[in-house]
C-alpha cells in the first residue's frame, strides 16, 4: 500500500514554512530527540489492535495512545484491558455510534496541556465530534501542535450542519490525512484537504494465524463468516445461496440484532442441520476459527449511506490460508485481489455458484490459498507502522514551532 501522492503548502497556512523536508528527512535526527505523539482512537479498546502504537513505539516514537475504556465491537461490549500497555489511557466516553460519541475530556485537558506534542494522530472521522472535541481543546490548550485525522468514508456525503461545517473547519486546517480505502482519500482532497494524504490499511497481525497443512475440500464445503449479524452484512444473502446447493455446510460467528431473524431464515429454508450459529467470538480466539473454514463468507450488501470500507476479515482469512468468495463492493475488491472470488452483492445465485467453483474445480482453492499468502504482508501491523512513521515525519516537517492555525 503506498502513499496517494501529497500537495504542496497551503497558501496562507502558518504551519508551513519556506523550507519543506527532504524526502525521507527526519527533523528530529539532529537532537535525537524523539518524535512525541498523542495519538486518540477509541478503537484501540480491542488488545491486538494496538499492535500499530506497540510497533510505532520500538521505532522511536514517544506515542501515548488515548482509547475507549469500554467499547462495542463486533456485537459485544469490550472493556479496555491493558495487556502490558502502559502508553495507552482509557477514557470513558459518551455515546455509541462511531462518529457521534464525544471522549470525558477532563483527561484530554491534562493530556493536551502537557506542553510538548510535536503532533496529534486522530484515529477517528474528520466529521466525528470527537475530532471536534479534540481540536476545541487544542485551540486552547495546545494550538501550534499540528494533527492528523483519518477516515474510511468511502461514499461522497454531503453532512447537514453542524457535522458539514466540523468536518470543512478539521480538513482546512490539518497537517494531513490517512485512509483505508483510495476513494475516501478521493473524497478528502475534494473536500479541502491540502497537507499530506497516505493510504494506509487497518493492519492486521498477520503472524496471529497460519494455514493448516490439509487437503482441498472434496464433496462438501464448509463456508465460514465472521461479523457483525446486521442486515448490510449479508448473512441472509449466504442463507438463501446455501439453499441452493446441499453440498454447502456455515459456521457463522457473530452477534447483533439479526441474530433471531437469521435464525427463523435458516430453519424455514431447512438448513438448520447444515449452519451452526456460534454467536460472539472474542477476537484472540479467531486463530483457531479460520481453520475449521474452507472458504471464508464475505456478502456484504451496499445500503444508502454505506459500503464496505476494508475488509480486515478478508486479511485475516487470507493469512490463515483460507480463500475467500465476497461482494464486489465498496473496498472489498482490492483487499482481495487475486486471493478469492468477487460475486455481485445482494446475488444468493451468484454466491452459490462461486461457492460450488471451490468443489467443481480442483485447483482453485489452493491457488487461491497460495495468492492469498503471498499478498498478506503488505496488510502486517509492520507495514503499516512505518507507513504510519513516514506519514508522521513528512506531517512534522511542514510544521513551523511556535506556528498558529489557518483562521475558520
Amino acid at each position: 500500500m503506498g502513499s496517494l501522492g501529497t500537495k504542496g503548502p497551503a497558501p496562507g497556512c502558518p504551519w508551513y514554512g519556506s523550507r519543506v523536508a527532504d524526502p525521507g528527512e527526519d527533523p528530529f535526527a539532529s537532537d535525537q530527540r524523539r518524535l512525541r505523539v498523542l495519538r486518540i482512537s477509541h478503537s484501540g479498546v480491542v488488545t491486538a489492535w494496538r499492535a500499530r502504537e506497540r510497533l510505532l513505539r520500538r521505532r522511536g516514537v514517544d506515542l501515548t495512545l488515548v482509547t475507549a475504556a469500554r467499547w462495542e465491537e463486533g456485537g459485544s461490549p469490550v472493556p479496555f484491558t491493558p495487556a502490558g500497555d502502559d502508553f495507552a489511557v482509557p477514557v470513558r466516553t459518551f455515546g455509541s455510534h462511531p462518529n457521534l460519541f464525544v471522549f470525558d475530556p477532563r483527561p484530554l485537558w491534562h493530556l493536551l496541556g502537557d506542553g510538548t506534542w510535536d503532533l496529534i494522530d486522530m484515529h477517528e472521522e474528520p466529521f466525528g465530534l470527537a475530532v471536534a472535541e479534540v481540536l476545541a481543546l487544542r485551540r486552547l490548550r495546545c494550538r501550534a501542535v499540528p494533527y492528523l485525522v483519518c477516515s474510511a468514508q468511502n461514499i461522497d456525503k454531503r453532512y447537514p450542519p453542524p457535522f458539514r461545517w466540523l468536518e470543512r473547519r478539521s480538513l482546512r486546517s490539518a497537517a494531513g490525512a490517512y485512509t483505508c480505502n483510495a476513494e475516501a482519500g478521493t473524497i478528502l482532497r475534494r473536500k479541502g484537504l491540502s497537507g499530506e494524504l497516505e493510504l494506509l490499511p487497518l493492519g492486521v497481525d498477520v503472524a496471529r494465524f497460519h494455514p493448516v497443512d490439509r487437503d482441498p475440500p472434496a464433496g462438501r464445503l464448509r463456508v465460514g463468516f465472521v461479523g457483525r449479524l446486521i442486515p448490510h452484512k449479508g448473512v441472509g444473502v449466504l442463507l438463501a445461496a446455501l439453499a441452493r446447493d446441499d453440498r454447502l455446510d456455515a459456521d457463522v460467528y457473530g452477534a447483533g440484532p439479526e441474530s433471531a431473524a437469521l435464525g427463523e431464515q435458516a430453519a424455514s429454508l431447512g438448513l438448520s442441520d447444515r449452519v451452526t450459529f456460534h454467536g460472539y467470538v472474542d477476537e484472540s480466539a479467531l486463530p483457531d476459527v479460520f481453520p475449521t473454514f474452507d472458504v471464508l463468507a464475505v456478502p456484504s450488501v451496499p445500503v444508502p449511506g454505506w459500503l464496505e470500507q476494508f475488509g480486515r476479515v478478508v486479511v485475516e482469512g487470507q493469512a490463515a490460508g483460507v480463500p475467500s468468495v465476497a461482494s464486489a463492493s465498496g473496498a472489498l475488491p482490492d483487499v482481495v485481489g487475486g486471493a478469492g472470488l468477487l460475486v455481485p452483492p445482494n446475488d444468493p445465485v451468484a454466491l452459490a455458484a462461486a461457492l460450488a467453483r471451490f468443489l467443481d474445480e480442483p485447483d482453485l482453492w489452493a491457488r487461491l490459498r497460495a495468492e492469498g499468502s503471498a499478498s498478506v504482508g503488505r496488510y502486517s501491523w509492520d507495514s503499516v507502522a512505518e507507513l504510519q512513521l513516514r506519514l508522521y515525519r513528512r506531517a512534522v516537517g511542514r510544521a513551523v514551532p511556535g506556528g498558529g492555525e489557518r483562521g475558520p
